[in-house]
């Protein structure tokens, strides 16, 4: 029997007839992942699992060599072992779901869920059915992976889904209109996520907050030049929606669009970040998107019931169930049967099974059927000699027996993969750590100024002369070699590789050659990564992350070859190390003397993590941002006085005010508020540390928290206060404030109108402080709005239209215009310049493309300005492109407003019947209920009430009542608060006069009085009008108690609407025409009341007006009825009957029938 310690010694070169440089020289192998794969199109960023572990080993015709004459394993790979049954139901999924299928992969690291995906892609590309051809063509498939080093980089889990995507595909053309037609600007927020897709969009880079451009470094200190966007008035929530919006849009065009079925692939979730998992979530539980196919892969036994990825799958499971989306399934991945892994060692020795036998069983009992650990046994024993290729009979044998081989694999499975790294050449081994302490996938480059740090100037672009540029070049190329060799002992991979023929040979040599094959490697397997990290703790680990740390934030700030990951990365292990070194034995303190305690580098760190911080708020990554902030504010100095001091305010400051936007962003408003508060308190202080324009980013995360809370007129006052030190100042006085209102409003018309031409030519605003005044007085005149002081929202709209001539346009700047224009309508009675800046403001908002910000603009010029001067018909396609502008861009409030001034224009002007508008309505308040949008579903449940009492579905034995399925008695309590009284009462007023009840319909009119606010809800003002004078004169004339107070109210209302008809409000033609016939009538002027009446009839059905038709022809017959004529009384209620027959209102055609059988 040959003893192990034979074994040891014996060397499988010495069985061969090849030197050892021949030898070298004649290993060849394959691009990882052959050309299999290539048929069904894209393998994403990562291919590390144990599927490309083997190589090739390919004669000069392309051919294979005989398995093992270069003394390697060369694993079988053509064939996945164990898996026919869950390969057979992921098919069975395929096949059942044209929408989508979930499908998520379970098991311990190294079962073989990677290796299953890329299985069931192949087998299934080329067999899918298509309606056209037959055959359904070959799959998009775009794989991403978590990486352990990268939790807390934003959507690191899901980035480089196309970072090997083909920028010819088809589907990507496609979607170029499509995607700047529904997303406009935000279509750049693609590029935060996934920059590689610039150039495949044709879309230029957003001005990214990135660290690399602003970090600068002097010797003594470092300056700081904020770039987190702070004078944005966007709310960081708002923006987070437009992302998300974007990116769900994306990926659910890409599959509705693509002409072949989308696969996505994300492994290793036990690692996934936040912002990538929310994605996800949304995207699995869209029910609009169809022809997608997904993959999870993560290790279950790092999974716990607290754990991210656990509440996000039973979140998706749930809300699928709920929109009845079949095509979800968990698969647990066990280990392999014995005969599987025995049928896998045989084939990849060119045994038979029986032959095999004694290997599987040895292995098996050390692995228990892990197919990476099996891999990993077998290497394990070939190292050790106990398993070699004899060149004698050109078969892989072993001398030992099965006890014997098992007593040489370790019982601890990771010790195999540590040995086979401590086997390599010491180089290696340390490049190997190096690049374990970066992420899965990473360039030489990097490597390279890693392990010599020297070379860190010559990598950014060869500033500087030394070392010279051939020193460079030649421990570049020794280090190739080095990554070569990892790649040929199946510890790296090359992901993006180029793809070749087969018959190509390469060589560890061809890298110095043109035959280089790329220079970006990849870990095969996660276990590599672990393992190889967890050498450095052989040494000093700390020292160790401390020196990769602090070179990588060096090379994070080359503009050339920086990538944001390096600052996360950076950051993490500085951040690590400097808490080890706090909790330090004292006994240990002077043996290591702290140096990155001293206040110099305690600072560097507090600037890192501010980089990093604003990386991460950048991206929306509200949790991320928080723990770099924190993590940089205890770097800082504790005294207050040295905190502010002129060193370290500028990065206190940010860190605080990016702290404070996180906080919120999180939800937890109480500490936000605290982080606003100790900022804000700096200005009120005997010396003021900070300035109004440097507090601004906590000022507006302050406006937000207390606008939340319904502070309106808290946040109002703030807003002035702001506006104050930006040198506009508004009167308190109600006198000086209507004085200046009348004086500014001079000023804008003889010198700062906007025209059509001086909007073409205006610049867009590039000064921050000026764009942030300009968006603050937008903000403070919304506020005013709502707090139902007008003068003060006219002088705010007056002022923003002079800031506008004066400086130019911002994204708020059509809104402002649009705001200037109801001004001028209903408090000037303008019906000429009005509808003129109205279209102004559309056609800014046209120019501008940004979808969160042309919601306003096209709600508030349509419905409160055009739909006065233009058939307020024409308006319903602007309410549904703000409705899709909102929903598209994550501006919510301005889609639901559009929706709600959608559906009541279909009111107004009878474009579908009521049951048609019943089930909009109905859908419309389902979705602001989704929303969240609570006011918005209030108010539109009062119309949709209406319309059920209408209808006859109302849900109670009354008429006018307004209870039932979409209102109970606590809507009475709307009528306590603006604005949302003001939105109840005119609907109450329309139910009171269409059922008839005249008397309460006066007695409301008078109790209300004029509370109706001309700058709240465009033409309904008009026809509320119509709705209170009406009543008012029917009473006027038959109760002679009250004739005199009822007339006079009518009168004014009268003379209000013939005033909006004169200047041009064409809608109320018919309305004014009727109101003009009850008053003739409350005259006894029985001739000029007739004629009124027919021409109100005559214009209401020329404009398909039914239900004022039917309303006109129900007046006319009781005004016929009271004068004799029951003739033409009852022709005309039949009148009435048809027209309500039209419009869909059952419950009034009933009530008319009824009184037709009476007359």
């Amino acid at each position: 029997m040959i003893m192990l310690a034979d074994l040891e010694v014996r060397s499988v070169a010495t069985a061969m007839t090849t030197t050892e440089e021949e030898s070298k020289s004649d290993r060849r192998w394959c691009e990882n992942g052959d050309d299999r794969y290539g048929e069904y199109g894209v393998i994403g960023a990562d291919q590390a699992d144990e599927s490309h572990l083997d190589d090739r080993l390919l004669d000069e015709d392309g051919e294979e060599d005989d398995f093992g004459a270069d003394g390697r394993i060369h694993f079988a790979k053509d064939k996945l072992y164990g898996r026919d049954e869950e390969l057979a139901q992921c098919r069975e999924l395929l096949d059942a779901n044209e929408r989508s299928a979930v499908v998520f992969l379970s098991g311990y690291s190294g079962s073989g869920k990677s290796r299953m995906v890329d299985e069931f892609i192949h087998l299934n590309s080329s067999t899918v059915k298509d309606d056209k051809s037959g055959r359904r063509p070959s799959m998009l498939f775009l794989r991403s992976k978590s990486d352990s080093m990268q939790v807390s980089v934003p959507f690191s889990s899901i980035s480089r889904f196309f970072d090997n995507i083909d920028k010819s595909s088809d589907e990507f053309a496609d979607m170029r209109d499509e995607l700047q037609e529904t997303l406009g600007t935000d279509a750049r927020l693609l590029l935060k996520v996934f920059p590689k897709l610039e150039t495949i969009l044709n879309q230029e880079s957003t001005e990214r907050a990135s660290a690399r451009t602003s970090y600068s470094s002097k010797s003594d200190s470092l300056s700081i030049s904020s770039s987190s966007g702070v004078f944005s008035s966007v709310k960081k929530k708002d923006t987070k929606r437009r992302m998300m919006f974007a990116l769900q849009f994306f990926f659910r065009t890409l599959s509705s669009r693509s002409n072949r079925p989308l696969v996505l692939f994300v492994d290793d979730l036990q690692w996934v970040d936040g912002l990538s998992m929310e994605l996800i979530q949304s995207i699995l539980t869209d029910d609009t998107i169809s022809n997608l196919f997904f993959f999870g892969g993560y290790r279950s036994n790092e999974v716990g019931e607290d754990h991210i990825l656990t509440k996000s799958l039973q979140d998706i499971k749930e809300k699928r169930d709920e929109k009845e989306l079949e095509g979800y399934l968990c698969i647990e991945l066990k280990d392999l049967p014995q005969e599987a892994v025995g049928q896998f060692i045989a084939d990849s020795l060119r045994l038979s099974y029986d032959e095999a036998l004694p290997l599987t069983n040895a292995i098996f009992t050390k692995t228990f059927g892990n197919p990476f650990f099996t891999r990993q046994a077998l290497e394990h024993l070939v190292r050790k000699n106990a398993l070699y290729y004899d060149n004698i009979t050109f078969r892989w044998d072993w001398n030992l027996q099965e006890k014997e081989l098992k007593e040489l694999i370790s019982d601890d499975l990771l010790e195999l993969v540590k040995a086979k790294i401590k086997h390599l050449d010491p180089k290696l081994q340390e490049v190997m750590m190096t690049a374990a302490c970066t992420r899965t996938t990473f360039d030489a480059e990097t490597i390279l100024v890693l392990l010599h740090p020297k070379f860190l100037r010559q990598s950014q672009a060869l500033f500087g002369a030394k070392p010279s540029e051939e020193e460079y070049e030649e421990e570049k190329m020794s280090l190739i070699d080095l990554l070569n060799q990892a790649v040929v002992e199946g510890l790296l991979i090359q992901p993006q590789v180029i793809k070749r023929r087969k018959s190509v040979r390469y060589s560890i040599g061809a890298v110095q050659s043109n035959e280089a094959t790329g220079e970006e490697y990849a870990f095969a397997h996660d276990k590599i990564q672990e393992t190889a990290r967890s050498l450095i703790c052989d040494g000093d680990e700390f020292e160790f992350l401390e020196r990769v740390g602090n070179i990588l934030q060096q090379r994070a700030q080359c503009p050339l070859f920086g990538e944001d990951w390096m600052f996360f990365t950076a950051c993490e292990h500085l951040n690590r190390v400097s808490v080890q070194y706090k909790t330090v034995p004292i006994e240990k303190e002077e043996e290591k003397k702290p140096d990155y305690l001293e206040k110099e580098k305690q600072f560097r760190q507090a600037i890192l993590n501010l980089r990093a911080a604003e990386l991460s708020i950048d991206l929306l990554a509200f949790p991320a941002a928080l723990d770099f902030c924190e993590h940089g504010i205890g770097y800082l100095p504790t005294d207050d006085e040295e905190l502010w001091s002129e060193k370290y305010k500028d990065t206190a400051l940010n860190l605080f005010s990016i702290a404070a936007q996180a906080k919120y962003g999180v939800g937890d408003n109480i500490a936000a508020e605290r982080y606003c508060n100790y900022v804000i308190g700096q200005r009120k202080v005997d010396n003021p540390k900070v300035s109004m324009i440097e507090a601004l980013p906590a000022f507006q995360v302050y406006l937000d928290i207390i606008s939340d809370r319904g502070e309106k007129e808290t946040a109002l006052f703030l807003c002035l206060e702001i506006l104050s030190d930006f040198g506009i100042r508004v009167p308190t006085n109600i006198r000086m404030l209507r004085a200046k209102v009348w004086w500014t409003l001079k000023q804008i018309r003889g010198h700062y109108l906007p025209t059509e031409e001086s909007v073409q030519n205006m610049p867009q605003v590039r000064d921050p402080v000026v764009a942030y005044k300009m968006e603050r007085i937008q903000k403070a005149a919304t506020l005013a709005f709502a707090a139902d002081k007008t003068y003060l929202y006219m002088l705010l709209c007056c002022e923003s239209v002079k800031l506008i001539s004066e400086h130019g346009l911002t994204d708020t700047s059509a809104a402002s215009i649009a705001s200037f224009a109801n001004v001028l309508m209903h408090v000037y009675d303008d019906f000429k310049t009005s509808p003129q800046l109205a279209e102004l403001a559309i056609l800014i908002a046209d120019r501008q493309q940004s979808k969160f910000n042309e919601t306003q603009p096209l709600n508030t010029a349509n419905h409160n300005v055009l739909g006065w001067v233009r058939p307020i018909s024409s308006t319903l396609k602007y309410h549904q492109r703000a409705y899709e502008s909102g929903i598209a861009s994550g501006n919510v409030n301005g889609g639901m407003v559009g929706i709600w001034f959608y559906v009541q224009t279909h009111l107004f002007c009878c474009s579908i019947t009521l049951p048609e508008l019943e089930g909009k309505l109905r859908e419309g308040v389902a979705e602001m209920r989704k929303m969240n949008q609570e006011f918005m579903a209030g108010c539109a449940c009062i119309v949709w009430q209406v319309v059920l009492n209408l209808i006859g579905k109302s849900g109670n034995p009354g008429t006018t009542k307004l209870i039932g399925e979409a209102m109970d008695e606590s809507i009475e309590l709307y009528q306590q608060k603006m604005p949302t009284k003001v939105i109840y009462g005119p609907w109450k007023s329309m139910v009171l006069l269409f059922f008839g009840d005249f008397e309460a319909a006066a007695e409301d009119a008078m109790r209300r009085g004029d509370e109706f606010p001309k700058l709240a809800v465009g033409m309904m003002h008009g026809f509320e009008a119509v709705f209170r004078a009406i009543p008012l004169f029917i009473m006027s004339r038959s109760d002679n108690a009250q004739r005199t107070k009822y007339k006079k109210e009518a009168m004014k209302l009268l003379r209000r609407v013939r005033t909006w008809v004169k200047k041009g409000c064409i809608n109320l033609i018919g309305p004014y025409q009727l109101i003009e016939a009850e008053y003739a009538a409350s005259q006894k002027n029985a001739n000029l009341a007739l004629s009124y009446f027919e021409m109100a009839i005559s214009s209401f059905r020329k404009g398909s007006f039914h239900q004022f038709s039917g309303l006109a022809c129900e007046l006319y017959s009781d005004f016929l009825s009271e004068i004799g004529d029951s003739k033409g009384s009852k022709i005309y209620l039949q009148g009435a009957i048809d027209d309500y027959r039209r419009w869909g209102a059952a419950r009034k055609v009933d009530f008319l029938k009824h009184k037709v059988a009476h007359i």
